[in-house]
């Protein structure tokens, strides 16, 4: 890890954990501060690093305070924005007799001392089968399909506010000790529990499946891109607001059964070197010595080694596999039809136009995507 990288570490661990870092935090230079300040941005903790200084009596230099400071807001804004459009979505969506199910969002940011301060990107919500009904549902709201192809959702968007409407939970990866995690974990439409926010309930996943649905999300950033700090305080949150409910020796075998573990044990590691995370918050869980763990962080946060390390953990990259994966983007295309080009709903025979166009809207985007990873 970089020299930057530790010292926003350390600004987080004051936040976070309460941390006296005033004797380890090093004088920066301005052009230091304004680094440290773009990394915390990349990194989506620009809010706890600047309440972390705040806590410490660390002055960051003018103008640069005053910039922080208002982009802090901006997201604390975005924030009950983005709060009370969820409330309107669940409330349409229950009116239409559909369940939903909160995925993150709301129910990470509650783990945290200050929740508004959690970056808010998408809202993701779960409607398992009554995932048309809720299309029709959003379409009549104002939101729009967009026409990015993936396997287990489809993205809405209304103004700046983007939905993403889920079929299942996570992601069928096509690496078969993957996929046995995603059929070891039991989800039922009826399996929430109410998450009270400003005097609102918001349905959210229960424990267990809060849990399991943390960490493959955090997997899937690194096999996209990178591990963002964001994900890591996600998860150290989990553990320090789950200290005396969970057994982590269960969810520790569940996942290492399903050829996860390394990538579990080195998270808790870093937590545990890296924030002072104690070890009795991770009881159950192989803890890796020092050495170990620099070593994996090194890896997961170097983005040009993330997604090597993540493949290693995560995807499959073999033929088959990557057959696999290209049959269920195949299938997902031809499923989504009804939805993304609303022209076919009005006769069965505009439905094979349709198909053609949502494949080269698929060949578009994967020519994007190719071309862009060619030039990172």
């Amino acid at each position: 890890m970089t020299e930057r990288l530790k010292q926003l570490i350390l600004l987080l661990r004051s936040h976070l954990m309460g941390a006296d870092i005033r004797t380890q935090f090093p004088p920066l230079s301005p052009p230091e501060w304004s680094e440290l300040y773009s990394i915390a941005r990349s990194h989506g903790v620009a809010g706890f690093a600047y309440e972390g200084a705040f806590r410490a009596d660390i002055e960051i230099p003018h103008p640069l305070k005053s910039i922080w400071r208002s982009q802090m807001i901006s997201d604390v804004r975005h924030y009950y924005e983005l709060q009370k459009e969820c409330l309107l979505i669940v409330r349409l969506l229950r009116k239409n007799n559909i369940n939903p199910v909160i995925l993150k969002g709301f129910s990470v940011g509650s783990t945290y001392p200050v929740p508004e301060l959690r970056l808010m990107g998408d809202t993701d919500i779960l409607v398992f089968d009554k995932f048309y009904e809720a299309a029709l549902a959003l379409e009549a709201f104002g939101y729009r399909a967009r026409k990015e192809v993936a396997i287990h959702h489809v993205e809405f968007l209304r103004g700046h506010f983007l939905l993403e409407l889920h079929r299942v939970p996570f992601t069928p990866i096509g690496k078969k000790s993957y996929d046995r995690l995603i059929k070891a974990v039991a989800f039922s439409g009826e399996k929430y529990r109410q998450l009270s926010l400003n005097g609102n309930d918001f349905p959210v996943l229960c424990r267990e499946d809060f849990i399991n649905i943390s960490f493959e999300h955090i997997l899937k950033h690194l096999v996209h891109d990178r591990m963002a700090l964001r994900n890591v305080c996600d998860i150290l949150m989990l553990f320090i607001s789950e200290k005396e409910k969970v057994d982590w020796r269960s969810h520790y075998d569940l996942i290492e059964s399903c050829g996860m573990g390394e990538f579990f044990s080195g998270i808790a590691s870093f937590l545990v070197h890296e924030f002072g995370l104690p070890l009795d918050a991770v009881k159950g869980i192989k803890i890796f010595d020092r050495e170990k763990t620099q070593a994996f962080a090194d890896a997961v946060f170097a983005v040009t080694n993330a997604r090597k390390g993540a493949n290693r953990y995560y995807a499959d990259l073999s033929l088959a596999g990557t057959m696999r994966m290209l049959l269920r983007y195949l299938k997902a295309v031809s499923r989504d039809l009804l939805v993304k080009y609303p022209y076919c709903r009005k006769s069965v025979l505009l439905r094979p136009v349709a198909f053609i166009h949502a494949y080269v809207d698929y060949a578009g985007e994967l020519i994007k995507k190719l071309f862009g990873r060619l030039g990172k």
